[in-house]
């Protein structure tokens, strides 16, 4: 009779040996495939979020157009420069701006989804400051503005725009570059 209780025990531990191993390999396999997937949607959240980011670098790259016709002006002599552009050119840069704002505005809220939040801010500062630039013009088209206080509030709001440009690079860049 030892020998049969010996043999049940044996079987017994043997059962549980093979439940307690076919657990652990289970729960190593479901714990395996979760990490594969969190990985792979990190992977698929950086891609989308890098289409994101270029469409917002895109839809400002009109901006720059604008910004070397009406502030940078490399080779024009300094009383020119600093003197407030023709009406045309002021409207024609205005109309620039306001497709850019509307580009920007577009590109922003599709940001806002893919974040994150630190990134989505900035690109809002991106659309603001455009904005605000864009306002400056027009008020310096429709005479608003003081011919001595032309340049330096143009210089203000391009100085604007240009750090929050770069605001927004970098936080993009530290979020390209994190780990998924």
């Amino acid at each position: 009779m030892d020998q049969g209780w010996a043999a049940i025990v044996g079987a017994t531990v043997g059962v549980v040996g093979t439940l307690c191993t076919s657990w652990l390999t289970s729960s190593s396999d479901r714990r395996l495939a979760r990490d594969q997937g969190k990985a792979e949607h990190g992977r698929e959240l950086r891609s989308e979020r890098r289409e994101v980011y270029l469409a917002l670098m895109e839809a400002a790259e009109p901006v720059d157009a604008v910004l070397h016709r009406i502030a940078h002006q490399d080779g024009v002599p300094a009383a020119v420069r600093d003197a407030q552009p023709p009406a045309d050119v002021l409207r024609e840069a205005v109309e620039e701006l306001g497709t850019a704002v509307d580009t920007l505005y577009k590109a922003q809220a599709r940001l806002d989804l893919m974040g994150p939040e630190a990134v989505a801010v900035e690109a809002v500062n991106v659309w603001s400051e455009v904005r605000s630039l864009r306002t400056y013009l027009e008020r310096a088209l429709q005479g608003q503005l003081p011919d001595a206080g032309y340049r330096t509030g143009l210089e203000r709001a391009v100085d604007a725009v240009e750090v929050s440009r770069e605001k927004f690079a970098r936080r993009a860049r530290e979020v390209m570059e994190a780990a998924p």
